[in-house]
């Protein structure tokens, strides 16, 4: 595979790059692609130095797949551009979510919608939470069909990338010493605080984050396209999503019925089967030797066919990284 690559010095680039060292996709060129004209460096891969090159002089053909982990703003500025030199391209900044719609794929659930990728030269790669709400549900939902959901996501700062980062570091750093905070990224003070809301609100009151993540779940989920009740909150953590699910099926089953079917999901792992019976949080998720799956835990039946229980991800690891390469891998099987 000939493969670009545009942001890989962001959270989810470096990611993405340590990711690819690890797996057996087959790269015959590696094109590494910066936004300044007078890149001068070179990015390492498997033993080989790669030399930067700048995005706007770049012929896309020269690539087949190009990985756009940036800014809404630049996949909206070059990606048609790319696809226009016959390059397919994976985007990562979920410019084509909700209306302007790409097809999104997830390893564990769609894979034979890489076609449509491939028609399209596009693909999105969903949201942290999206995923995370769909590797939770899709297994309950083809084993006993899932009529509703109502889900409180507490999303990391890294959901914003290095912004949401430094910004928490920089304000917890200066509250600690005593210091005042001065708040320009983001609605409110990061550091020590709760937004109830992320972005702005639609007049029903759902805010954009909100809608791009429905969207997702509904694209994956089949059948599943009006019970979903979602709301995301901001929490000052740096890494790691959790959820809160209240789930209603369509048929009922008992508390390890429940259990069983996630189990029975390779993405999964209970919080009850872990050997050192830790409490799984955002921090032990990113640190566990199996931070590539989703950790559910608090499994507990309220009522006939209706279930509570929570699920922590690793989501820039998990979330974006694992299932940017996991596409990537699709689409290099489709090809060859």
């Amino acid at each position: 595979m000939k493969l670009a690559i545009y942001g890989y010095d962001t959270i989810v680039g470096k990611l993405v790059l340590e990711l690819l060292e690890e797996s057996n996709i087959a790269i015959d060129e590696f094109y590494p692609l910066s936004p300044l004209a007078a890149e001068y460096d070179a990015v390492p891969l498997r033993g080989k130095n790669y030399v930067i090159s700048y995005v706007d002089e770049f012929d896309f053909s020269q690539a087949q797949v190009a990985l756009f982990l940036t800014t809404k703003d630049e996949s909206e500025r070059l990606i048609p551009k790319a696809q226009s030199q016959g390059c397919i391209v994976i985007d990562n900044s979920h410019l084509f979510s909700g209306v302007q719609a790409a097809p999104t794929v997830l390893k564990e659930v769609n894979p034979y919608d890489i076609d449509k990728v491939i028609a399209k030269k596009l693909a999105s790669v969903p949201l942290a939470t999206s995923s995370q709400i769909v590797l939770a549900l899709n297994p309950l939902h083809d084993e006993y069909g899932v009529k509703s959901a109502v889900i409180t996501a507490m999303i990391a700062a890294s959901e914003h990338g290095e912004l949401g980062t430094q910004t928490l570091a920089r304000e917890t750093t200066l509250l600690l010493n005593g210091m005042s905070v001065d708040v320009t990224d983001f609605p409110a003070q990061l550091a020590f605080n709760i937004h109830t809301r992320i972005g702005e609100l639609d007049d029903k009151g759902v805010s954009e984050h909100e809608n791009i993540i429905k969207h997702e779940v509904f694209s994956l989920l089949d059948e599943f396209e009006q019970g979903l009740s979602l709301t995301c909150i901001q929490v000052p953590t740096f890494y790691g999503h959790t959820l809160s699910i209240h789930v209603q099926l369509e048929e009922d089953c008992s508390l390890d019925e429940f259990k069983q079917a996630l189990k029975n999901s390779d993405a999964i792992a209970l919080e009850e089967d872990l050997e050192d019976k830790a409490l799984i949080t955002p921090v032990s998720c990113a640190d566990n030797e199996q931070n590539n799956k989703l950790f559910i835990g608090r499994i507990r039946k309220q009522d006939k066919a209706t279930f509570d229980f929570t699920v922590v991800m690793d989501n820039t690891r998990h979330g974006e990284a694992t299932c940017t390469i996991d596409l990537l891998q699709i689409l290099q099987n489709k090809l060859s």
